[in-house]
């Protein structure tokens, strides 16, 4: 077993991987974002401090993932990503399941290890407060370094499927990628070329945020891509296509993990442009405006201001659970309720829980001086 600040790998006859993130409580008034975007005044924030890299808690004891049996018999691999809280005593509560590779056994098994997990409690102005961590991933594999290769049945539908899409019959495209997925013994090198060719499908068809979804499930077991050259281009598509879509913090994450790569050095002039223009949208004057539409209970996103709203509602929302680096607090919901949090908190995410397809617009509004 190897241990990092950001990962954990777990032997078994497969193994899981793990990644950390912080989240916290807040402070909030609720009026209408017209007014509040009239009336309030605020004082600028460093924008350093809104992006600030995750903070990893520190473990006292973490309790392995037991590998489920009946994935292991059947060679399947797969990964999950959970946000939690760490309470003041250093115990693990309020478990999400944020994605999986979408196999509910390995969601199961990383809820039960993570709720065993220990933290050293975080102080603040000499008191114990609660933590949170906003991802966590957990990647069970089978052997040290997980199956490589396809098999021979995969490459088969996987050739139909890619040659359907080549030609635009979509049709048989997605009749080979539901036979695809019937089967019950992908490991996560197939997956990958699974869900590469869907994101594929999904360029075509215009669909940009499916295309991120699928090129981020990739991203999540990357080191399983036949190359390094693959790891970049499907690294470089998330980080435009986050872009592209608003999602800043994260689209700051994938760049930290492109300027690792000696393969991305020629592209990091144009990312370094790209990444200059995203910090001047964060700290201009107009708002920052995401669709949400909650599924599986909730929909979550990360943060790059202090000050944000929820409006056009549509379906029923029950609450806001607000999660930063030393925070946590959950909140009714109305219409174009605007909430302030303080600027000392840092990495915030923010969960909204309701019926599922219930949809509204995230607006972050711009910092103001006095």
């Amino acid at each position: 077993m190897s241990i990092s600040n950001s990962f954990i790998t777990i032997s078994l006859l497969g193994f899981a991987v793990i990644l950390f993130s912080n989240s916290s409580h807040a402070c909030i008034k609720d009026k209408v974002a017209q007014e509040k975007l009239a009336q309030l005044k605020k004082e600028p924030d460093e924008l350093s401090q809104l992006l600030a890299t995750r903070i990893i808690p520190e473990p006292i004891k973490r309790v392995h993932p037991k590998y489920p049996m009946s994935a292991a018999r059947q060679g399947r691999e797969g990964w999950a990503v959970v946000s939690f809280v760490i309470d003041e005593e250093g115990g693990v509560n309020d478990i999400i399941v944020k994605e999986t590779s979408g196999s509910k056994d390995f969601a199961r098994a990383t809820k039960k290890a993570v709720k065993r997990w220990k933290y050293k409690p975080a102080i603040e102005n000499g008191k114990p407060i609660q933590q949170c961590v906003n991802m966590v991933q957990l990647d069970f594999r089978m052997g040290g370094e997980g199956t490589l290769g396809v098999t021979r049945r995969f490459k088969g539908k996987y050739n139909k499927a890619k040659e359907a899409l080549e030609t635009k019959d979509f049709e048989e495209f997605n009749k080979q990628i539901a036979s695809i997925k019937k089967n019950v013994s992908m490991h996560l090198s197939e997956y990958n070329y699974l869900h590469l060719l869907i994101a594929e499908y999904q360029k075509v068809q215009g669909n940009k945020k499916q295309q991120l979804n699928h090129l981020r499930k990739v991203a999540k077991a990357s080191t399983r891509l036949a190359s390094k050259e693959q790891q970049l281009s499907t690294l470089y598509q998330v980080f435009v296509l986050e872009v592209e879509l608003s999602k800043y913090r994260a689209a700051f994450e994938t760049y930290n993990q492109l300027e690792k790569m000696d393969e991305a050095k020629p592209h990091m002039k144009h990312l370094d442009e790209v990444l200059a223009k995203v910090k001047n949208v964060i700290s201009g004057d107009k708002n920052i405006i995401r669709q949400g539409s909650i599924k599986k209970d909730f929909w979550s996103a990360s943060l790059v201001r202090h000050e944000f709203s929820l409006v056009d509602i549509k379906g029923n929302i029950d609450s806001l659970d607000v999660r930063c680096a030393n925070k946590r607090h959950i909140y009714d919901v109305k219409e174009n309720s605007t909430w302030v949090l303080p600027t000392s908190w840092k990495s915030c995410d923010v969960y909204v829980h309701g019926d599922d397809d219930a949809s509204f617009s995230l607006v972050e509004h711009p910092v103001t001086s006095s």
